[in-house]
């Protein structure tokens, strides 16, 4: 990494790429392939990329956990056993990826009522990706900690579905971490991981507020040392702590109140919503301050259509429409309807060769049509009128 005295980093989390049409989830990396191609661009260019976790929709499913999906659109392409930043976004290897598990990442399938196995082991998440083990990155001005946050606990789903913690941090983790933090003592702070240390109800991708369960600050947290995780941050002054897993964009404090993304007063810990939603921020840091952004959007022209296509057909008519609107499919197919901020109007997960959709409850205004299959993504726009 550069020793400027500043750079800036793309923080992501939540891909959930898969090898096969599903809900919530990038089929064969569609997304994650058009948003490095964005990130690469910016000026300034950023020094990284970092994920915050479930990069694989399910990472422990045989036989390579749906990671070779995404690992063919970076550089370079095929590799095993890859170290942190072994791979980059560009062709000229010069802004690398860093990875953290999630706990998709321990997910090995789905059972007849459709919730997750999991496993306490990663199997092919080192194997494709990174190692199975915290790391640093560091520069003349900052240190940037890369956490894992554990499975789910208790063992596969909880009771409540809506309510997913992570085992959290052993005490051996919690050790290493003071050691790192307290050897960079005078530079800027940043810790990444999956779950968030403390939760708040904040904001989805398109901006409409978050829905989801959110009992108290410690909802799909950490199960272990999530006390102890606080404190040291106190203690050590970290300036941000970068997280996922619930799908939606806020920045609270220790207590679990709403701050502005740039307060002053002590360490911020910010949540981006899912990459799958196409979410990201931009991360700056200063020997005086880490500036977080606005959560911002990739590939607002609509999900880089132009490259979006495969061998999937689709017709749409009447085309403009008023009441009714058929869809017809050389194959089966999962469809989103999607307005053009990317809001999802509908969802057909496995629509056959024709279908047809009522209008009548929808406005007048322009729409996107998405059909996916395990091949990749064709998209077709149509007017409601």
């Amino acid at each position: 990494m550069s020793s400027f005295a500043q750079f800036s980093f793309v923080h992501i989390s939540d891909m959930h790429v898969s090898n096969t049409p599903a809900p919530n989830s990038d089929t064969n990396a569609q997304y994650f392939r058009c948003a490095i191609k964005e990130f690469a661009s910016l000026n300034p260019k950023p020094s990284f990329v970092i994920v915050s976790g479930d990069i694989s929709d399910v990472g422990n499913q045989q036989p390579d956990g749906m990671y070779p999906a995404i690992t063919q659109f970076l550089f370079p392409p095929a590799i095993t056993n890859p170290a942190a930043g072994a791979y980059f976004i560009d062709s000229a290897k010069t802004i690398p990826v860093y990875f953290t598990p999630g706990n998709h990442e321990y997910w090995e399938a789905f059972d007849s009522i459709h919730l997750p196995i999991s496993n306490d082991t990663l199997f092919y998440y080192p194997k494709y990706i990174a190692p199975d083990m915290d790391y640093a990155i560091t520069s003349a001005t900052a240190v940037i900690v890369v956490l894992r946050s554990g499975h789910d606990s208790p063992y596969g789903y909880p009771p409540d579905p809506a309510v997913i913690m992570g085992t959290g941090l052993s005490n051996e983790q919690c050790t290493w971490l003071r050691n790192i933090l307290s050897s960079n003592s005078s530079k800027r702070k940043i810790i990444v991981m999956h779950h968030p240390p403390v939760n708040a109800a904040g904001t989805n991708s398109d901006g409409t507020p978050f829905t989801a369960l959110t009992l108290d600050t410690a909802t799909n947290s950490l199960q272990n040392n999530r006390t102890n995780f606080l404190n040291i941050c106190d203690s050590n002054h970290v300036d941000v702590v970068l997280a996922g897993h619930e799908h939606q964009n806020v920045v609270a404090d220790r207590k679990g109140d709403t701050i502005s993304a740039n307060w002053p007063n002590g360490t911020r810990y910010v949540q981006t919503a899912a990459a799958f939603h196409r979410s990201y921020r931009i991360i700056t840091v200063d020997p005086a301050f880490v500036t977080v952004s606005r959560p911002m959007r990739s590939c607002n022209t609509i999900f880089g259509i132009h490259e979006l296509t495969n061998s999937l057909n689709i017709s749409v008519y009447p085309n403009p429409a008023t009441d009714k609107l058929t869809i017809e499919c050389n194959q089966k197919a999962g469809i989103e309807i999607l307005n053009t901020e990317g809001q999802i109007i509908k969802t057909i997960h496995n629509a056959g060769i024709k279908t047809t959709l009522d209008l009548v409850n929808l406005s007048s205004g322009v729409y996107i049509i998405k059909a996916k299959t395990d091949k990749g993504i064709t998209i077709k726009k149509f007017i409601k009128q």
